[in-house]
């Protein structure tokens, strides 16, 4: 992660007295809600923390100023209320760093760092009378969903919470990239299932093309043995302008072993 005034590292066990010192805070843990355990010992919030980064299920970051640790920040992937996957992203700072602008930094390094995956969206869960985070998620611009407004059935004590999404990908390259991944490992129907939805969704200017969709569908098609599906879809890639030696490959393959032209 790349940011102007902060500097970021992986959150490790050595992490546990500052993270203590944080959420020490009562404004701090009224806003990051740690589960019960977590909140009676910190110490496995943080061995949480690391476990999760090192799985790959989520990154942890510590933030620092000057090398002094003021804040922390991480995401976790997890599907959002819609069922669509997304980073939710947390993030907590000493409240003597707070409205100096680190917050929002930090929060544009990181949306920039996980655009290096193939999620599509972020989103943050902010409590209605949490304005401070407001203005923070609105400057590192994420949008507020009035329509996925919930309540928190742990903690009735708080307010409405809010989703504020940030798009980071177009839905057609997130579906497109889960086609490649599923080809890749064979599975060449979900692989077909997944191009389609990519066609299905805005074009956007993405560099994954209708015939881009309709080639690699069709390879997919092709590779479990539905043939004559597999020719439509090369053939129209071939009528969106594209062409390549794999395309005419497969197309005389189609013909010389399938009579399929």
């Amino acid at each position: 992660m790349q940011s102007e005034n902060l500097t970021y590292s992986i959150i490790d066990s050595s992490d546990v007295p500052f993270v203590k010192i944080l959420f020490s805070y009562d404004v701090i843990k009224k806003f990051y809600v740690l589960r019960s355990n977590h909140a009676q010992d910190i110490s496995l919030f943080v061995d949480y923390l690391v476990k999760a980064h090192n799985n790959g299920t989520s990154l942890n970051y510590k933030v620092s100023l000057g090398g002094a640790p003021i804040g922390i920040i991480g995401g976790e992937v997890q599907r959002d209320f819609k069922g669509d996957v997304a980073w939710n992203i947390a993030y907590a700072f000493l409240p003597e760093y707070w409205n100096k602008g680190f917050a929002t930094e930090a929060l544009i390094a990181f949306s920039n760092d996980i655009k290096q995956y193939s999620i599509p969206k972020a989103f943050l869960d902010i409590n209605t009378i949490n304005t401070n985070s407001e203005r923070v998620a609105q400057k590192a611009g994420f949008v507020q969903n009035t329509s996925m407004a919930h309540m928190d059935p742990e903690h009735e004590e708080l307010d409405i919470l809010f989703h504020w999404e940030k798009r980071l990908h177009s839905l057609r390259d997130y579906y497109f990239s889960q086609g490649i991944s599923a080809f890749r490992q064979k599975q060449f129907r979900n692989a077909e299932q997944l191009f389609m939805r990519a066609l299905g969704e805005v074009y956007e200017g993405s560099p994954n093309t209708d015939a881009l969709c309709f080639s690699n569908m069709g390879m997919a098609c092709s590779s479990y043995g539905n043939y004559e599906k597999a020719l439509q879809c090369l053939k129209k890639t071939q009528s969106l302008g594209l062409s390549n030696p794999y395309i005419e490959r497969e197309l005389v393959w189609l013909k010389t072993n399938k009579g399929l032209a």
